[in-house]
């Protein structure tokens, strides 16, 4: 009987697989610091648009999937897919450089980053950089592209190597542990310029790493314009050195080693001492703060009283105080009382249950988040992490049927094109899917499943999730000889992957910590906001020693609310255990 009750549960959601609601957005356009006024916003595809008022403040009415378009002279234009819980939407515009000397315009299909990246072997006019691909040809300012089999090999380092190959460079050797180089400027010279600042495989430093030898380096690209630096600020003042490595693809493997290089080993990138703030450094909420004054369960449960009169409203409140009773007194009771409120004056909010879900993983409650996880579902049958997300729970019951036939379910309309299939998620969704297969073959009842694949990876895996959509921030993962890689999920760096999670339905992203060795490595975020101007929740699945027979999993959940400062998550100590600030 669960087994159709089930079935009839996906086929139901499948119907309504997509709905359109026409809904009214509003917000304020900066250029992040004052308001613009003027600002054209545009629902794509249509002639329906409006202008921002001096205050920088906009209303418009756009169906859910529909996309903005927020344009205005001088700024790099912004595009924006409506959710289904898209409100308010507090827009950033920033600078847009173009040069159109000696330039000849022609109509011609731009390349997406999709498309540089696949031809980045062959095409040697092609730059990675840490605001993507640019292409020589393409770019609208002077951009020179070294293949380092042009350089002499000879060389005692790149710096002699590029002094020999670039007309004009000039080299301070007066520290020969830190050449300072000064590229060909009209307005840069050894006596009243700057020397260039270096980008190596996205990470800008002032510091020229010459102990990266030539035969590491695949491309260098040389930036001396105004214009070509602007993006880059100060530091590039003196013009800028790009360096792509020939280590730097994650997809590249370690010589002798059926694993890819350790992304945080690549550059000279060491994590400054002290750089992070604890949990406890963060400042709360003011009703927190009351909360945290009572003396025992009863003075905290009168505080709630109160409290809920001015608050009712918010479900971050709620959340909040969902979290103080589990950690302060444990009182499932009360957890119970305060969840109910959650899951029933929020219903029709999925960002809100999500996190609500999230809390309810994280004290293993997976009876109650696999009822909140189906409502989610049926809010969003269209978004491929509904179908992750449920199954997972379903694993956490111990339920592998119910949990395989959504992984299958989900592959279904992939193969079926219901789904479009995505670089991003559906290798996160197909381990999933063959770690369940690899772990519960056993006990599945439907023996079609059973087609697995071995698991290549061994170590630790992170798979991060957060419930808003419009959040921006970056994860820093730091080895245990404290140097750092820091994958960022903004629109400024990351716009192409912003949209490609708005258009498939998915927020997650998963880390690999191949064979842990000894000592401790530290996760960190620095949170940038989310353009509703409301906290974020982020969950991270540790599963320790994936793939073997003993495998686990810890689940931890962080509010983001603080922004701009980098903020200490948690540590993971050879593979063994987690510790959290």
């Amino acid at each position: 009987m669960r087994k159709i009750v089930f079935l009839a549960f996906l086929l139901l959601t499948s119907i309504i697989f997509s709905q359109e609601e026409i809904k009214k957005i509003r917000g304020i356009i900066t250029d992040g610091f004052e308001p613009l006024q003027n600002v054209n916003i545009l629902v794509k595809g249509t002639d329906i648009g409006i202008k921002t008022n001096k205050l920088g403040k906009y209303e418009i009415f756009a169906n859910e999937g529909q996309t903005l378009v927020y344009s205005y002279v001088g700024k790099q234009p912004v595009e924006i897919i409506i959710e289904d819980v898209t409100e308010f939407l507090n827009i950033a515009l920033y600078d847009r450089v173009e040069e159109l000397e000696g330039v000849t315009v022609t109509k011609r299909k731009r390349k997406t980053q999709k498309d540089l990246l696949n031809e980045f072997n062959e095409n040697k006019n092609l730059i990675k950089t840490g605001f993507g691909i640019l292409d020589k040809e393409r770019t609208g300012f002077s951009l020179r592209i070294i293949d380092t089999d042009d350089l002499n090999p000879s060389a005692i380092d790149f710096v002699t190597a590029l002094e020999n190959r670039i007309p004009g460079i000039k080299v301070d050797r007066s520290d020969p542990a830190r050449p300072k180089v000064f590229l060909p400027r009209k307005f840069n010279s050894m006596s009243n310029g700057r020397p260039a600042a270096f980008e190596v495989d996205g990470l800008i430093t002032a510091d020229a790493p010459i102990y990266i030898s030539l035969e590491s380096m695949e491309r260098i690209a040389v930036i001396n314009t105004p214009i070509g630096l602007a993006k880059y600020g100060s530091i590039a003042a003196g013009g800028l050195i790009i360096i792509n490595t020939k280590v730097a693809s994650f997809s590249r493997r370690e010589p002798g080693k059926d694993k890819p290089y350790d992304q945080a080993r690549l550059r000279d990138n060491f994590f400054k001492e002290g750089s992070t703030v604890k949990n406890e450094q963060l400042s709360k909420s003011k009703y927190l703060n009351e909360f945290y004054l009572a003396t025992n369960k009863q003075e905290a449960k009168k505080v709630f009283e109160e409290q809920e009169k001015r608050y009712s409203k918010s479900p971050y409140f709620y959340l909040d105080v969902f979290s103080f009773f589990k950690d302060e007194f444990d009182d499932k009771e009360i957890r119970k009382g305060i969840g109910k409120k959650i899951e029933e004056e929020f219903a029709t909010n999925p960002t809100i249950l999500k996190a609500f879900a999230y809390k309810l993983d994280e004290v293993g409650d997976f009876k109650w988040a696999a009822e909140i996880y189906k409502k989610v579902f049926i809010l969003r049958p269209h978004y491929a992490q509904s179908y992750m997300d449920l199954a997972n729970n379903y694993r956490d019951l111990n339920d592998a049927d119910n949990a395989a036939r959504l992984y299958a379910r989900y592959n279904y309309l992939v193969d079926k094109s219901f789904f479009k299939s995505s670089e991003s998620f559906s290798p996160i969704i197909k381990k999933e899917f063959n770690n369940l297969l690899v772990h519960h073959s056993t006990i599945l009842s439907d023996k079609t499943f059973l087609k697995t694949e071995e698991e290549e990876f061994k170590g630790t895996r992170l798979v991060f999730e957060w419930n808003n959509g419009e959040a921006e921030f970056e994860l820093q993962f730091v080895n245990p000889e404290r140097q750092y890689f820091t994958w960022k999920h903004t629109m400024v760096d990351n716009a192409e992957r912003i949209q490609d999670e708005k258009i498939h339905g998915f927020s997650c992203q998963e880390y690999l910590i191949y064979e842990p060795e000894k000592g401790k490595w530290n996760v960190n975020v620095k949170y940038l906001g989310n353009k509703s101007l409301t906290p974020t929740f982020l969950k991270a699945n540790v599963y320790y020693n994936f793939g073997s027979t003993e495998q686990r999993k810890e689940t931890k959940v962080f509010k983001l609310e603080t922004k701009n400062v980098n903020r200490a998550l948690f540590q993971i100590n050879n593979g063994v255990s987690i510790s959290l600030n």
